[in-house]
């Protein structure tokens, strides 16, 4: 039977005259070395894996947002569709504000995006941060059904601007390219 100081401490200082312990692996100690049926195993997963990917039973990996913007020339827009534009169809997509085909720049390093005052000046202003909690230029749109060409969905980059009217009032358009189309 073991007596209670027999016991150590393991709290406190060392008794006199112990020497400190260290624990090391042992030169005889095992190697660790994969049995033949954990390698067979492996295998078999790896390949019904490989094989269920190429029936098209996974869906396919959506690339990972690093930062939470998409950064197109000097333009930050915004990887989904904001919150006040998730209930609209087919047309006009974007949002609230006008969508003006005749807004969209079609030249130019930024052919698809509205234009400036840079591009057709007292005509056109950017809105820039000013959409999405001011901090976005511009974000993407989705929809999942039938609109146009596009049998199956398609996905818009709006980025959003001013246009002035013939009498001289300023109002907020919104450019629409289609970046996706799933037919």
């Amino acid at each position: 039977m073991i007596e209670l100081v027999d016991v150590p401490p393991l709290r406190g200082p060392r008794p006199a005259g112990t020497s400190r312990v260290r624990r090391r692996v042992p030169p005889d100690a095992p190697v660790f070395r994969p049995v033949r049926r954990s390698i067979l195993t492996g295998l078999a997963a790896a390949g019904a894996t490989a094989g269920l990917k190429a029936l098209g039973v996974f869906p396919p990996a959506r690339d990972a947002l690093s930062s939470g913007f998409e950064l197109v020339g000097y333009y930050d827009i915004y990887p989904r569709c904001p919150s006040y534009a998730s209930g609209h169809n087919c047309s006009p997509g974007c949002g609230p504000s006008l969508v003006c085909a005749s807004c969209c720049r079609t030249s130019g390093k930024y052919k698809g995006f509205h234009k400036s005052g840079v591009s057709d000046p007292g005509r056109y202003k950017l809105r820039p941060s000013d959409c999405y909690g001011s901090h976005w230029d511009g974000w993407l749109w989705a929809y999942a059904k039938s609109c146009g060409k596009c049998k199956k969905g398609v996905t818009w980059r709006c980025h959003d601007g001013w246009k002035k009217s013939k009498a001289g009032n300023w109002y907020k358009t919104i450019c629409r390219v289609a970046t996706a189309c799933k037919n």
